[in-house]
């Protein structure tokens, strides 16, 4: 359905677009919970030392 609503030409070429997508946003979710556990020094009472609490991403 959705390869017919956007005009693909296959679903090869849906599948292509919303896999990287979705792979994308694994990465930049991953990045992130990593980032909060080792302590990035921008949050406010950041100490650089892993809280081991993990955060809504």
């Amino acid at each position: 359905m959705i390869m017919e609503v956007l005009g693909h030409s296959s679903i090869r070429v849906t599948m292509d677009i919303y896999t990287f997508v979705r792979l994308d946003s694994q990465r930049s979710a991953f990045d992130r919970v990593g980032d909060a556990l080792r302590g990035d020094g921008n949050g406010p009472d950041d100490d650089d030392r892993a809280a081991g609490v993990l955060v809504a991403v």
